[in-house]
């Protein structure tokens, strides 16, 4: 059973965990090359491609990235253009951001981009009519409804295998791929990559991605950021410090564990082995924020 591996390439100052303002972004060190490069030359290592999901201004600064990446054969795809919560924007602001992202990913690679997942999994119920846009504009696969909530994003009662989103009884023409979760005794456990992937044992993830892969392909995700200890250590909440620099040591050790036990490739190459996909209507709002 083959399961996606994907990136979302940005820096680490420009998560959501700190929400630095764009504007001040050239005050802090830039580390995405380097970090991206690692993830790169691991996955070389283990021969799989894999689907980048890369913000448009680190695109347009690093053009010889998205280069690099594409030369290798992996998936470029879309994370935004500036890391911006999709529910904070208007549908209007949306709709430049992803096509700002659009045009500097495609002018880069020469080839359609297809793929999208929002900036910390924030297309909530308010704002659905973003995966209406991401149709309208070539999208044909997004990667954003965290089928559970938490404080920062998610969707309570969302499918958590890929379904085709029905919207105000409107089917949409976009394939919706969740990120993975292990579904026991009614509970989901979200272990695929992030925080997640970091806080819990290697065993465990093993474990729940065999579990997964008795009945589908699984995702995993990883930030290029995470597989830096080095990167400043900032002022923050204890929160937001235990959250963003717990176990930054321990991603590469664990990848390289899940790169050995499992097969990986492009979420494109997954999605197009299968293609019965089941239309589901969206849970409510009521079920969501």
């Amino acid at each position: 059973m083959r399961n996606a591996l994907t990136v979302d390439v940005e820096d680490w100052y420009m998560t959501s965990d700190f929400s630095f303002d764009p504007s001040t972004w050239d005050q802090y060190e830039d580390r995405v090359v380097a970090n991206t490069m690692e993830l790169v030359n691991l996955f070389a290592h283990y021969r799989v491609k894999g689907t980048f999901f890369i913000l448009g201004c680190v695109a347009e600064r690093h053009p010889e990235l998205v280069e690099e990446i594409a030369r290798q054969g992996h998936e470029v795809a879309s994370h935004g253009g500036w890391h911006q919560m999709i529910n904070t924007m208007s549908l209007d602001q949306f709709r430049a951001d992803l096509l700002y992202s659009k045009r500097i990913l495609e002018g880069i690679t020469g080839k359609p981009v297809r793929l999208f997942r929002a900036p910390s999994w924030s297309i909530t119920p308010d704002r659905y009519e973003a995966l209406k846009i991401l149709a309208e504009e070539g999208f044909h696969c997004d990667s954003s409804l965290q089928p559970f909530r938490t404080p920062l994003s998610g969707v309570a009662g969302a499918p958590h295998t890929p379904f085709l989103p029905i919207l105000n009884d409107e089917q949409l023409e976009l394939l919706e791929f969740p990120p993975t979760v292990m579904k026991k005794a009614g509970v989901t456990v979200p272990f695929c990559g992030g925080f997640y992937l970091r806080s819990l044992p290697t065993w465990f993830l093993i474990y729940a991605l065999r579990q997964v892969n008795r009945e589908r392909s699984g995702l995993i995700y990883v930030h290029p950021w995470e597989v830096d200890p080095q990167q400043p250590r900032l002022p923050a909440s204890p929160l937001i410090q235990f959250i963003h620099y717990y176990n930054l040591n321990s991603t590469k050790k664990k990848l390289e564990r899940l790169l050995q036990r499992f097969e990986f490739t492009t979420m494109g190459e997954i999605i197009a082995s299968r293609g019965d996909y089941p239309p589901i209507a969206l849970p409510a709002l009521a079920g969501g924020r």
